[in-house]
């Protein structure tokens, strides 16, 4: 997220460890959303970073990190961590997701390193593949979260978009690393999104509106893929990615540097102390190999410079 955008134009309005083990590999899904602890350690830094974006731990037990300065694959060395750059120098990247076999990313277009209009792709399956350009996203100030369903992908345009929006892409079929088109899904204005999420055909939004605060809002998929009635679920400051656990989602608060857990009606049920992380831009939950364990990572972005692991 480009929060130091952010709080220039919304100045004048805002002053502005797990504890279950599992096999691996494993999902995030095959957690109960009791069995994450958000108060029952403290947070170790396992890679030092600046402007960390988003992360993603596939089904393969891969995890990717990506930042205004790369997209990293972070690889364990015994009981220490390395990030690998997977790209060019300068080539940020933002939102990221899986699929069939395929690794979704929103990297730097045409614009430069904070434009992340490019969709590249790479193969899980082969551990020598790299990210390759797949296709230009339209019509975007700054793509954002990113998550993939059956349905095809969907993207966030904010949180300072000129046209706030969720835009479709449909996948083919038979390749999916070919976009066939690209289609605004639903025009935000005036709330901006930012972290997306999804679960039983239900997408589930960050969004801020200047000068009211942010909500957490639940968005249903309708059977002919139109966008159900929003409804917000949850109010609060300005947050920024969030991932589905169990029956519940962890969202970072980016705001008060914590994180909290809610059910899937919004009603609150653990959060951290404020001001653990530095601005805290996405969490996911890792386990083996690189864990022993099932994990909550946490990146940082801005005033944070690291991946923490809550332990």
């Amino acid at each position: 997220m480009n929060y130091g955008l952010a709080v220039l134009i919304f100045s004048s309005v805002v002053f502005l460890t797990a504890c279950k083990n599992n096999g691996s590999p494993y999902e995030a899904g095959n957690l109960a959303a009791d069995d994450v602890c958000l108060d029952c350690g403290s947070p170790r830094k396992i890679v030092s970073l600046p402007q960390l974006e988003n992360s993603l731990f596939t089904s393969g037990g891969r995890l990717f990190v990506s930042g205004q300065f790369n997209l990293y694959e972070i690889q364990r060395d015994g009981q220490e961590y390395r990030a690998d750059a997977l790209l060019p120098d300068g080539s940020g990247c933002s939102g990221m997701s899986e699929d069939k076999g395929v690794l979704y990313a929103l990297c730097s277009g045409s614009g430069g390193p904070t434009d992340f209009s490019g969709l590249y792709t790479m193969s899980l399956d082969d551990p020598l593949a790299t990210p390759v350009f797949s296709y230009s996203l339209t019509g975007m100030s700054l793509p954002n979260g990113m998550v993939a369903t059956p349905s095809g992908l969907y993207v966030t345009d904010g949180p300072v978009a000129i046209e706030p929006k969720i835009v479709h892409l449909t996948i083919d079929p038979a390749d999916p690393t070919r976009v066939l088109a690209q289609d605004t899904w639903l025009s935000t204005l005036p709330d901006y999104p930012n972290g997306l999420a999804h679960h039983e055909g239900v997408l589930y939004v960050t969004f801020y509106r200047p000068g009211f605060g942010g909500q957490v809002t639940r968005l249903a998929i309708n059977p002919d893929g139109t966008p159900g009635e929003p409804e917000n679920i949850a109010p609060r400051g300005i947050m920024d990615d969030l991932t589905v656990v169990g029956d519940s989602l962890i969202v970072t608060d980016w705001q008060n540097g914590g994180l909290f857990q809610i059910d899937l009606a919004g009603g609150l049920r653990q959060e951290t102390a404020s001001n653990l992380f530095a601005q805290p831009s996405s969490v996911t939950i890792a386990g083996p190999p690189l864990f022993d364990e099932a994990s909550i990572l946490v990146t940082e972005r801005y005033t944070g410079d690291g991946l923490w692991v809550l332990e």
